[in-house]
């Protein structure tokens, strides 16, 4: 792909060394070995590096998410059109991701593995799953964590709601100092309606905002993830 010199323009300053020896199917170890013999002749490499790459490309087994997950929920995209007009299809899948709710499925359809895609959609929280069909791939990409956690905070529900998130608002107040990160929750509140679930990074259990929280006719629930960092997932309570 990026022998074409529009694409190469719109696309070699995303891709990285590593993303584009996998794109190719050139062996990394034997590319760096290359590149950095040719900066230094002295150039000895690690020995446990080729191991090293080797590990991180293992085959990943398809969520089981991905296998349940019902068709309203899942929406594809093919770019193939856009590349071979030349033009870098970027702006047009984060415009779609965009339309994503959290507990929706994209699968994008490709000519080729869109490795640096994994980068920046990992930060908006995404995982992906790869398939390769011939030469065509299909790549999902989901929030398996946020989709668990609904999951999991409906489970701890009474038997007698129907209950349906479609929304996850992410909040992460660790950074801050008190009185900072209960004023920032109780702010967030006016978009935390019965649809939507409220996730907040915190430092501690923040004891002193469940009474607030009832007071409002929300409630909570904590789960301590590792010493200074909990989960704190508010929900409106609902009329049962």
């Amino acid at each position: 792909m990026l022998e074409d010199k529009i694409l190469r323009k719109a696309l070699a300053g995303r891709v990285t060394v590593t993303q584009a020896a996998s794109i190719a199917g050139v062996d990394l170890y034997s590319l760096l070995f290359e590149l950095n013999k040719s900066i230094n002749n002295s150039f000895e490499p690690k020995q446990n590096f080729s191991e090293k790459m080797n590990n991180e490309n293992l085959v990943k087994q398809k969520p089981e998410l991905l296998n349940n997950i019902s068709a309203d929920k899942i929406h594809q995209l093919d770019v193939r059109p856009i590349l071979e007009k030349g033009t870098d299809p970027f702006q047009v899948i984060m415009a779609a991701v965009k339309e994503l709710n959290d507990r929706d499925v994209l699968i994008l359809i490709n000519s080729f593995e869109p490795l640096p895609l994994y980068t920046v959609l990992g930060k908006k929280g995404y995982e992906h799953f790869t398939e390769k069909e011939d030469d065509l791939f299909k790549i999902y990409f989901y929030k398996n964590k946020i989709v668990e956690l609904v999951e999991n905070l409906s489970k701890q529900k009474t038997s007698r709601e129907e209950i349906d998130y479609k929304n996850v608002i992410e909040l992460d107040v660790r950074e801050l100092v008190p009185p900072e990160p209960m004023i920032k929750i109780l702010e967030t509140l006016s978009h935390v309606d019965e649809n939507t679930v409220l996730l907040v990074h915190h430092h501690r259990e923040p004891m002193m905002l469940y009474p607030k929280l009832e007071e409002r006719g929300y409630e909570a629930v904590s789960n301590k993830i590792e010493e200074n960092y909990f989960k704190v997932v508010i929900t409106k309570k609902r009329n049962v």
